[in-house]
């Protein structure tokens, strides 16, 4: 098994905010010298405790200071910026890493910033992303003129000059485009079954248990079945997961309870709740709102213990899943900066080298 991490990124909002980046800068350059395979970082406008509000300059200023590790945009939030912006910046970013660099693309969940940008209802957002997309990709793999009539996007360039190079969008480094990625979240995600029809690489959120993040496969594999792609390979699946491995089973859960770790999964319980999605951390729909603790969610949602009981939970989640190719280690906020050490390099060093491969 491949290891990667995922960042939302997860910050106590009195820490400052320079710390917080420059936390999330080492942290990604210390991934890399480890041989962790790559490093996604999500973005939001108005959440204090997730602050990188642009995620394509946060990675491109990890480009220089790492080597091997791919760099994931997780994801461009779409209805916020408009397409042909985006399809020049991640190309941009492409060069600059020289192939180094994973695509993902959404419409973001945030009603804070849906106010701030004036944005429409969730569902319209969905066609709006779904439509810039089709211009990214128009932009990514196709020379001009470009005609693109959308109900929100209108991409219209007739004028183009080739012995000038005028009228000519940047293209990716990799070709066609870099690789892409879609995060699932529901069980019967319509971008998991979007995914498969398209060969996208599915990633599984930490948000879900892990009887949801085994529907994720089945809607990955049916939009696949659908498009004729054949059988999906698991070795493209990434399943993100909040670990952290401690000196014992005690030490570890005390330090998770009453730590930013555990102030993080109080600030998007509550999230879940207001957007009323609270059933995605359940393992049965029955279980009551009220019964949904902290407790509850470490237990089924987390991965917490010592060497050994991490190793054994995460070969619950490989039996319940079926099995993937990469686990996400999500980065929580390093409050104390030696025992989370000590937790990535069990991880790197001990844990995920006893986990199976596809």
């Amino acid at each position: 098994m491949k290891l990667g991490t995922f960042m939302m990124p997860l910050h106590p909002p009195s820490k400052p905010r320079t710390e917080c980046f420059d936390e999330d800068t080492a942290f990604v350059v210390k991934a890399d010298q480890l041989g962790m395979t790559e490093a996604w970082c999500g973005h939001h406008i108005t959440l204090k405790w997730e602050p990188i509000p642009s995620n394509d300059v946060f990675l491109a200023n990890c480009i220089a200071r790492t080597k091997h590790i791919k760099l994931g945009v997780g994801v461009s939030i779409m209805p916020q910026h408009h397409p042909a912006n985006v399809a020049a910046r991640v190309a941009l970013l492409d060069h600059l890493s020289h192939g180094r660099v994973y695509w993902g693309f959404g419409q973001g969940g945030v009603p804070t910033d849906w106010e701030l940008f004036g944005l429409p209802d969730g569902k319209t957002q969905g066609h709006m992303t779904a439509e810039a997309h089709d211009i990214v990709m128009m932009l990514w793999t196709q020379d001009p003129p470009y005609n693109f009539e959308g109900s929100f996007w209108k991409v219209c360039m007739d004028r183009h000059d080739e012995s000038l190079g005028m009228g000519y969008p940047l293209k990716p480094f990799q070709q066609p485009h870099p690789p892409i990625g879609m995060t699932l979240l529901s069980a019967r995600s319509k971008g998991g079954a979007i995914g498969g029809q398209r060969g996208y690489m599915p990633l599984s959120t930490n948000l879900c248990h892990a009887s949801t993040v085994a529907e994720h496969w089945r809607t990955y594999c049916a939009g696949a079945t659908e498009a004729g792609r054949g059988d999906p390979d698991r070795d493209i699946w990434r399943v993100s997961r909040s670990i952290f491995v401690g000196e014992s089973n005690d030490e570890a859960w005390d330090f998770c309870m009453n730590g930013a770790f555990g102030a993080s999964f109080h600030y998007l319980r509550t999230l879940l709740n207001n957007a009323e999605m609270l059933d995605l951390v359940k393992h049965d729909p029955a279980v009551p709102d009220e019964d949904v603790t902290l407790e509850y969610i470490f237990k089924n949602l987390c991965i917490i213990g010592d060497r050994k009981s991490c190793i054994e939970q995460l070969e619950c989640l490989w039996e319940e899943t079926g099995g993937f190719g990469t686990l996400l280690f999500t980065k929580h906020d390093f409050d104390d900066a030696e025992k989370w050490d000590r937790c990535v390099h069990e991880l790197v060093e001990h844990v995920v080298p006893a986990l199976p491969s596809v």
